[in-house]
């Protein structure tokens, strides 16, 4: 987990010991992103029972029990594996329009290690008072700074088409990523009203 830390300072030289270290998908998920993401949605989740309200339109002011909270934080994680996911499979789908045919095992590396900035930048939604787009805009800066560095290493694509394809990747990710930010943000404010009943539900039946 201490990788996905140190890709914020050394994106290129942390690429280099990815490729050096050879590991497993299986360890890369369960050692080192979900322990991150769990990490990050703890923090956001202690910020948002804790000390957050939140003005929730005509609903007025939205306080969050913990329960509640615990239920969001494991949706919205559960949504970011599924853009992780989605993420990987169309970079692999724009590198055979390049004429280049990834292991889509290599194209959710990428993605993993390069959303590893979003991640780290996400324990600061503990902050009282920050906006949740702050992060993720800090975060995203960095995670396509990582992607460039990462693509053609990982992938080891061809020169002439490395850009283009990075500039693809870049929109998705940023895309993905930030309408699943839009959606979140939406949900706390009480502007997806169906969610927040499924959210409210779950809630209810959990012990705590």
């Amino acid at each position: 987990m201490t990788r996905m830390f140190l890709f914020i300072f050394r994106p290129a030289a942390e690429w280099d010991a990815v490729l050096q270290a050879k590991r497993g998908l299986g360890f890369i998920v369960g050692i080192q992103l979900l322990p991150m993401m769990l990490m990050a949605s703890i923090a956001e989740g202690v910020g948002m029972a804790g000390w957050r309200k939140w003005h929730a339109g005509i609903h007025g002011v939205k306080y969050f029990t913990v329960s509640e909270a615990v239920v969001l934080e494991m949706m919205q994680l559960m949504v970011m594996l599924v853009v992780i996911v989605i993420c990987a499979f169309l970079i692999k789908l724009m590198g055979e329009t390049f004429n280049s045919q990834y292991p889509y095992r290599q194209t959710l590396i990428v993605v993993i290690y390069a959303l590893s900035p979003l991640f780290v930048l996400r324990l600061l939604d503990a902050i009282p008072g920050i906006s949740f787009w702050i992060p993720w805009g800090i975060g995203i800066f960095l995670s396509l700074k990582v992607l460039f560095y990462g693509l053609p290493r990982i992938l080891q694509s061809d020169q002439s088409h490395a850009l283009g394809l990075y500039f693809i990747s870049s929109l998705f990710v940023v895309v993905l990523t930030g309408a699943e930010q839009f959606i979140f943000i939406r949900c706390l404010n009480g502007q997806a009203v169906p969610i927040e009943n499924l959210v409210s539900g779950i809630a209810a039946k959990l012990p705590f």
